[in-house]
């Protein structure tokens, strides 16, 4: 179970340092299993958590963001092979380590789902929105007429933008996240606490920055960009709901989309379109179609499941029939 390379991995999600920074969030201790064989290369970063009810059981799930299994070499023709040496290990992996169930948050453009799909079930989770940062000029070509509207009336207005490479301005963030998230009822497991947010800074230094707009020497929209390989993406964002009038995040995607295309990012990715308004909102600075967002599930122990699952119903009972794993819902 080594830990590959920081090159070999596609997307900022799957990395060692983006797994430790957020596992406490998850509730849990980063791991990964890693198979190698002549056939090719896999390796799945997970967060093990304890299971409620029963001590020395455990059940995996993704870091925030997506990622899951992914193949990172494989020999021409042999895919298919590969991935069950790899599946029949990490069972053994997961009998021994007395883990029940998994839950995979894959990624929408790296595309691992494909792969691994016969070992999981599927279910479809809303979209991801991306712009396009390989076309000559994505704020004429992706960007609608409203959104360049905005960007220059920003600019007009006297806004503008600021970097922040090492977290000096977190304070000023987390203000402002708090607003938005209260204005939009945020629930509690997607609120990120400041001092998580710090620390990321040290676990993440060269993969993350805050883009701040700035409008009378104070900060009114900020955005934490994370980035790896040739993924960036528009990680948290918060606004002050006094001056959204001055369109800051609006100026804040154009500026990031010109980090990306300077720095040779192919895609920026601004995050799932979870209600109406925010879809309206993000649809308004990409033409590029949304990409599907897959979450996979696996019982790895049948038993301890079906017993999990009937200890929390006979001493709790179950609020939400639908969740995975159904002993957490």
């Amino acid at each position: 179970m080594a830990v590959p390379t920081r090159q070999a991995v596609p997307d900022i999600f799957f990395t060692p340092e983006w797994n430790e920074a957020y596992a406490a969030h998850a509730g849990g201790e980063y791991q990964q299993f890693e198979w190698k064989s002549e056939l090719g290369h896999i390796i799945h970063p997970f967060i093990k958590r304890p299971v409620p009810l029963v001590e020395g059981w455990f059940d995996t799930i993704t870091a925030f963001g997506q990622s899951g299994p992914v193949i990172l070499d494989a020999e021409e023709g042999k895919r298919r092979n590969l991935i069950d040496e790899f599946d029949a290990a990490f069972q053994d992996f997961c009998e021994q380590q007395h883990i029940v169930s998994e839950y995979v948050r894959f990624s929408s453009w790296v595309k691992n789902a494909e792969d691994f799909f016969p070992l999981y079930g599927l279910d479809m989770r809303g979209i991801v929105m991306y712009i396009d940062l390989t076309i000559d000029d994505p704020f004429r070509y992706e960007f609608s007429a409203a959104a360049r509207q905005q960007v220059r009336r920003a600019q007009k207005n006297g806004v503008t933008v600021e970097y922040d490479f090492t977290g000096v301005s977190l304070d000023d963030f987390c203000r402002l996240y708090s607003f938005t998230a209260d204005r939009n009822e945020f629930p509690d497991h997607s609120l990120f606490n400041p001092a998580l947010l710090k620390e990321s800074f040290r676990y993440l230094e060269g993969k993350q920055f805050l883009l701040n707009a700035k409008y009378a020497g104070k900060t009114i929209s900020s955005a934490l960009i994370v980035h790896h390989g040739d993924y960036m993406h528009y990680h948290l964002a918060a606004d002050d709901p006094d001056h959204f009038r001055c369109a800051g995040n609006s100026l804040i995607l154009s500026e990031a989309c010109r980090y990306g295309m300077e720095h040779g990012f192919s895609q920026f990715h601004l995050g799932n379109a979870s209600t109406d308004a925010l879809y309206r909102f993000k649809r308004r600075f990409t033409k590029t179609e949304p990409l599907e967002i897959l979450t996979g599930k696996r019982i790895r122990n049948s038993d301890m499941y079906g017993r999990l699952t009937e200890l929390k119903r006979l001493q709790f009972g179950i609020e939400n029939i639908g969740h995975f794993p159904l002993y957490r819902g």
